[in-house]
């Protein structure tokens, strides 16, 4: 059994040498469109470790098979993690929110009322799911072929077996802008939190505001274990020893289900309610204010009264804000999704550093589209499946959901006002939206239902190859 002791970190000029050991879809994104996520339990340790080892060659492999490029990916739950064998001194050294669950925890990030876990899918949640491994394909046919090879394998070792899927296929928004759209109509992706020392693209606005108006990347051991971070060359501790943690991470996977219907429809309701008239424009309007973006991807802090193509159109200005003399929300409400998710230089009642908090995110849609102009629900399973990235679940995904999208004191709103998509709808909650005829919208219907979730430790490979052969 090799030293628990710690190492020190590395910096961002060592990211470079080190990507070929961080699995796919953290430091950059998987663009394929189609994709699968398999839910994995252990049987049996030995023979888990067995289809693992036989796996190893496909991680990262995006090679060709059978005629079709894929590549999978696996990321552990707490629970896989013990049953592969891991030491018990390393599995204590796992942070408690990664080691209670996403179940566990639903309280703390107000997963409550319909987002609570009674409610969600396939066991998602529980003591019976070990691991995720998740597919990404070019076309259908090569998403039923990658997953063909790996039923091979779970039955050549035996000891997995497969408790839920999720299929995904990122949606093309109708504007263009962004590799996906999404089912309420948005653009998206708009931005992610570039990483200092990746070859990935960013542009102002992404990361983090300097005091001359620049933006700055931020420091890589926020999104990755064993590298220096905002806070200075320690980094995240956990888990030990420091070959473990290098080059993971943690990814919090969120089901999400998309009431398209409802959506529409309040869409014309609050656009009388607001400004008095339920046309297209206003419909829009009200959209945005919700969000915090035109549909477009246009903000509304660059352009608060109509929307703007010409900016949604252009990376070096769509994200190009900070929300600086819009402390009432005039331009954007204080309490849009948008806002919530990164305040940027809004004023916080509780003193926080933004830059702390930040998430990567690989969303993904699923289900078809709602035939547009729709607005009753055709019963179809529709919505998002995020992926967030992360070198510590509690301070970065449970902090912005349970301090950010769970409440407004921090912003100086009504204690009970949440995030309008992401909190809990029903009658009495309520948004302020400074600026319109009647400034608050009441009863906000549950746009999006939490459906099922997990915390997940995304070894790098090195690591996992030290999972596998029991190292730790």
């Amino acid at each position: 059994m090799p030293d628990l002791g710690s190492r020190p970190s590395l910096t961002s000029a060592d990211l470079k040498a080190q990507l070929h050991d961080i699995q796919d879809n953290v430091v950059a994104p998987i663009l394929m469109r189609y994709g699968r996520h398999i839910f994995l339990k252990f049987n049996d340790g030995a023979k888990s470790r067995a289809w693992l080892s036989n796996m190893f060659d496909r991680v990262n492999a995006r090679s060709q098979e059978h005629g079709m490029r894929f590549t999978i990916n696996v990321g552990f739950t707490y629970e896989g993690l013990k049953t592969l064998g891991l030491s018990q001194r390393s599995l204590d050294s796992f942070p408690e929110a990664f080691r209670v669950g996403m179940r566990g925890r639903a309280c703390i990030v107000g997963d409550i009322g319909p987002h609570a876990p009674e409610h969600w899918e396939g066991g998602l949640g529980g003591a019976d799911i070990h691991a995720m491994a998740w597919l990404r394909t070019d076309s259908g046919q090569g998403r039923e072929e990658a997953t063909d090879i790996l039923r091979e394998e779970f039955e050549a070792t035996g000891g997995v077996e497969i408790r839920f899927v999720q299929d995904t296929m990122a949606l093309a928004h109708e504007s263009g802008i962004g590799s996906e759209g999404e089912h309420f109509g948005f653009a998206d992706p708009i931005s992610q939190p570039p990483i200092e020392g990746a070859d990935t693209p960013s542009y102002p606005g992404d990361g983090v505001l300097e005091n001359d108006g620049t933006w700055r990347p931020l420091k890589p051991g926020e999104f990755l274990l064993g590298y220096e971070d905002e806070v200075g060359p320690g980094g995240t501790m956990t888990p030990e020893p420091f070959e473990l943690r290098l080059n993971g991470t943690y990814m919090v996977f969120r089901k999400l289900y998309q009431d398209v219907a409802a959506f529409r429809r309040y869409l014309a309701t609050a656009a009388r309610s607001l400004f008095g008239s339920d046309d297209q424009e206003h419909r829009d309007l009200v959209a945005a204010k919700l969000m915090g973006r035109w549909p477009s991807g246009c903000p509304l802090d660059l352009s608060p009264e109509k929307d703007d193509p010409a900016i949604a159109a252009d990376p070096e200005r769509r994200n190009d804000f900070t929300y600086a003399g819009d402390d009432q929300g005039l331009r954007c409400p204080l309490g849009s999704h948008l806002r919530r998710s990164n305040p940027r230089a809004t004023p916080l009642k509780r003193a926080t550093a933004v830059r702390r908090h930040r998430l990567l995110r690989r969303g993904v849609e699923y289900g078809p589209p709602l035939k547009n102009g729709a607005l009753e629900d055709d019963g179809v399973d529709r919505g998002l499946i995020n992926l967030f990235i992360q070198a510590d679940i509690e301070r970065q995904f449970e902090f912005v959901q349970a301090e950010w999208m769970s409440g407004g004191e921090f912003l100086g709103l009504d204690p009970a006002e949440q995030d309008p998509f992401n909190g809990v709808g029903g009658q009495g909650s309520q948004m302020s939206v400074p600026g319109a005829k009647r400034p608050f919208l009441f009863d906000l219907p549950n746009f999006v239902t939490v459906k099922g979730g997990e915390y997940l430790f995304v070894p790098g490979l090195k690591a996992l190859t030290g999972i596998i052969d029991q190292k730790f």
